[in-house]
């Protein structure tokens, strides 16, 4: 048995909303990243956050993509 779970996804943003989800999905997918998002539930924090998710593996790499496009 493994004693670590091991995630597949990594959260790596908070959206403020769906516009600003897609425009970053897009900037991550043209570069290349696999990506998934997930509305977070309405009774946490805003109900326009959504959590902007790329592969574990790819993680640090896109965080860092996101950072160099200002964001």
């Amino acid at each position: 048995m493994r004693s670590r779970h091991v995630a597949l996804w990594r959260v790596i943003y908070i959206a403020r909303g769906e516009r600003q989800a897609q425009q970053i999905e897009d900037l991550l997918t043209q570069a290349g990243f696999m990506v998934d998002r997930k509305r977070l539930p309405s009774d946490e924090t805003n109900a326009d956050d959504i959590e902007i998710k790329a592969l574990d593996a790819e993680a640090e790499e896109a965080r860092m993509f996101l950072m160099e496009q200002g964001l």
